[in-house]
């Protein structure tokens, strides 16, 4: 058999993948597996990945994928080949654009739903650590005190995950995921369904 040979981290793959309505379940996996919820999201939608422009001179922003949980949390995912100076400051830059965007003219701030940014990475952003998952949240450096209902950045480094097709179906499922989105390509849809059954 031949292998699927489409690789999910390239921009189109990624996005049908992630970002189809028809694949909502896909998303739903992916963002589970990442966030590890108490309560675990069952459903999105997915939303226009295209930011309006107030202004002329505001900037344009365009989302792998945009998409909203049943309880009001929004979240961004991209999929990055390759890091970019600036890289961590546009990702907080587009959590802090959807955070802000919830709200018109006259809405209570309590409307206001947690914003997710993640960001999964096919190279290594923070070198000196074997940490996988970074998780930002704005909260007091002294007492760990976090605000609730805020902003969040994930970053997703994808090839820090040392298994190999031997090992990754006894690997926890954020791992799986991670490794499938990497590859995925190199295997035919059966060979998937016996590691992943």
């Amino acid at each position: 058999m031949i292998p699927l040979g489409i690789k999910a981290f390239v921009d189109f793959a990624f996005k049908m993948i992630f970002g189809s309505p028809e694949n909502s379940v896909a998303l739903i996996g992916l963002l589970n597996a990442i966030l590890e919820l108490e309560h675990p999201i069952t459903e999105v939608t997915i939303l226009n990945p295209f930011t309006r422009k107030e202004f002329e001179t505001a900037k344009f922003m365009v989302l792998d994928v945009k998409a909203r949980d049943s309880v009001g949390r929004l979240f961004n995912i991209e999929m990055q080949i390759s890091i970019h100076p600036g890289l961590m400051q546009r990702m907080v830059y587009y959590v802090s654009e959807m955070y802000t965007d919830q709200l018109s003219e006259g809405d209570d701030y309590t409307k206001l739903h947690t914003t997710i940014s993640i960001c999964l990475l096919l190279n290594n952003l923070f070198r000196d650590s074997d940490q996988t998952h970074h998780r930002f949240q704005l909260m007091d450096e002294k007492s760990g005190r976090k605000l609730d209902r805020a902003i969040e950045v994930h970053t997703v480094e994808l090839l820090k995950f040392g298994y190999d097709e031997t090992t990754i179906s006894n690997a926890s499922r954020f791992a799986q995921w991670c490794w499938l989105i990497v590859n995925a390509h190199k295997y035919t849809a059966d060979d998937l369904r016996r590691m992943f059954p």
